[in-house]
């Protein structure tokens, strides 16, 4: 069920400007509203008129590199869209890096590489991921084997940055244990029951290892198998590892990047349960481009996983909820504005359908330079249904803008960037053709606020992607000890504290940063409807998302992940104590071991399951003992 907040009706007629419509403006002489509408349409006819006129290799691309590439050379588009960003980063050598999908990768990457580029990842599936020169992005979008070209798909980790990290990183005195070892009570049960994850292994997916060898020396880690050539850049990964290491001391530790690509990511998953054989695997990695309506290719690699009987943890996100009023999330049935804007094909949706219209969302100062992504219920490389995602300042001028064309063969998606300085910057979402859906409208940790005449519109359910699958435990967080240290838009309440040293109970307070859910699914995996003939909100299914709540701020010996906060370290806690209870009971089955978990769990907040923190935080003793494991 989507649940909305927004604030109170006004009486006030609400301004259309950067694209919201106004009433009752005199005729002889233009309002400020009037202005901002024309500025609006003029930008938006701009872009469509882009739209209209692309060739047949500009059609494999996005919008982001088609705009970049003619505002480069047409000074007159130029100066019709001042201000605009394309959120293409180009290099000073003029290289782009892109994501290139098609039938024959290998074929791809020699001709990559004799236009001057960089081939970065390649994988079976023939995606090819590279830094490309601009002026050849058409002649290998051109290829007959090359289905599309798109800037790089980003990915980011569910680590939270507080000014705390910043101040201790430094050298620390060994050995770091991690608060949740003893707020989750799996010091005392490692005793009690016996068990230490001996004859697991837990493998862990997420930026890099950098500092590995620095913390095996120091005693934080024994020795973890790194898959061939996948040991990544950063050291989240070091980070999650040492979380595993500090509950499960037993256990055999494993680790793949997943920032290859996000193709390698749904590789490397694969990889680490039958190459690597793993029993336990735990990511906490987010591609902005995952479906929330359908299981894509990460999220059908770990359902892949977990079919073969792997347990899987994935980080639910930091992108707050509504709960808290913390998140920039909406989504709901696409509902036509009853005014069109003039001189612009397609119709903006209206956001306030039982008030005056409005047809944009606000953006709160926080969200700038944050990433923005629009997705409709229409099945993963079928949309026939076009959508575009305009991102427009307070003088009415198109800033930014996803505007690909979607013809039967493309994905329901667009994304675009927020400008990383100014004010006064809101959404609006445009159907230029096709049939009403469903959509989704997710400012990545960004948030909606009422901002002048404008109210703000947010609804539940941002946890998605592959942290959504259905047999994976999404993890939200909690946290063990000191509370995060800074806020994450001004006048934001105190953050928690946690319990340690102490145990969870069922005052413990969850994060505010934590994404919510639940989740509303359309289609298969192969992208069959759930309910035939009913993509809006009333068919689909739900699945209840998160699952469970574990711990986060809490210490490593890792340089910038002291403390370490975010679901990023919630996830590693929760997979450490499904470690221990395989450990005790090998041939449990993952319903069993599902059932023990969400059985067991400390009920937070509202009783019974939340679309915040899940079935609650779980504990490793009373889980041990629903699994039916005896006291030593």
């Amino acid at each position: 069920m989507v649940r909305f907040r927004r604030a109170a009706a006004r009486s006030v007629p609400l301004a259309m400007g950067a694209l919201l419509l106004t009433a009752g403006v005199s005729a002889a002489q233009p309002s400020a509203a009037d202005t901002a509408a024309a500025r609006t349409e003029a930008g938006i006819n701009a872009l469509q008129g882009i739209k209209k006129t692309l060739t047949p290799a500009e059609l494999k691309q996005s919008s982001q590199l088609v705009v970049e590439k003619r505002l480069r050379a047409d000074r007159t588009l130029a100066a019709e869209l001042p201000g605009y960003q394309s959120g293409v980063a180009v290099s000073q050598a003029s290289t782009v890096s892109v994501d290139i999908t098609g039938a024959a990768g290998t074929a791809v990457s020699r001709a990559v590489k004799a236009a001057g580029g960089t081939v970065r990842d390649a994988t079976p599936d023939g995606s090819v991921r590279a830094d490309l020169p601009l002026s050849a992005v058409d002649a290998i979008a051109a290829r007959t084997d090359v289905t599309t070209v798109a800037p790089a798909a980003q990915a980011m980790t569910w680590n939270e940055p507080s000014p705390q990290q910043q101040l201790a990183a430094k050298a620390v005195a060994a050995v770091q244990v991690s608060e949740g070892d003893k707020a989750h009570g799996a010091d005392t049960a490692r005793t009690k029951y016996g068990v230490d994850g001996t004859g697991i292994k837990v493998c862990v997916l997420s930026d890099g290892v950098d500092s590995l060898s620095k913390s095996q020396s120091a005693g934080e880690l024994p020795t973890v198998d790194v898959l061939s050539g996948q040991a990544g850049s950063g050291d989240e990964g070091t980070a999650m590892l040492e979380i595993v290491h500090d509950l499960a001391p037993g256990a055999t530790l494993g680790f793949a990047t997943a920032f290859g690509s996000e193709a390698g990511f749904a590789a490397n998953i694969r990889a680490l349960r039958t190459t690597g054989k793993c029993t336990v695997i735990v990511d906490d990695v987010a591609y902005f481009d995952e479906s929330p309506f359908q299981d894509t290719q990460v999220a059908q690699a770990v359902n892949d996983v977990t079919a073969a009987g792997a347990e899987y943890f994935s980080s639910a996100g930091n992108s707050g909820n509504l709960t808290d009023g913390s998140s920039g999330y909406y989504e709901g049935d696409f509902r036509a504005s009853d005014t069109a804007l003039p001189g612009v094909t397609g119709t903006p949706h209206d956001f306030d359908p039982g008030s005056a219209t409005q047809t944009s969302d606000p953006l709160s100062p926080g969200s700038l330079g944050k990433p923005v992504a629009l997705f409709w219920s229409d099945p993963w490389g079928k949309s026939a249904n076009d959508y575009d995602l305009y991102i427009l300042d307070s003088t009415g001028k198109v800033v930014a803008s996803g505007t690909n064309r979607q013809t039967g063969t493309q994905d329901p998606y667009e994304s675009a960037t927020v400008p990383s300085t100014g004010s006064g910057y809101r959404l609006a979402v445009v159907k230029t053709s096709g049939a009403d859906r469903f959509i989704a409208l997710n400012v990545i940790r960004g948030r909606f606020v009422d901002s002048g005449s404008l109210k703000a519109f947010s609804t539940a359910g941002v946890t998605s992607g592959h942290s959504a699958a259905a047999a994976a435990f999404s993890v939200a967080a909690a946290p063990a000890a000191t509370a995060f240290g800074r806020a994450l838009e001004a006048g934001d309440p105190p953050n928690p504290t946690g319990p340690y040293p102490g145990l969870f109970s069922a005052s413990s307070k969850w994060e505010r940063f934590t994404s919510d859910g639940q989740r509303h699914m359309f289609y298969n995996a192969d992208g069959t409807a759930l309910t035939p003939g009913n993509v809006s909100s009333t068919g689909g299914a739900t699945r209840a998302k998160p699952d469970i709540t574990a711990a986060d701020g809490v210490a490593t010996s890792v340089a910038g992940f002291q403390p370490f906060y975010g679901t990023s370290a919630a996830a590693p806690h929760a997979a450490a104590i499904a470690a221990l209870l395989l450990s005790g009971k090998p041939t449990a089955t993952p319903a069993e071991i599902r059932t023990a978990l969400v059985s067991s769990a400390i009920d937070l907040g509202a009783p019974g399951y939340d679309p915040v923190t899940g079935n609650g935080v779980i504990m490793a003793g009373p889980a041990l003992a629903a699994l039916g494991l005896p006291a030593k």
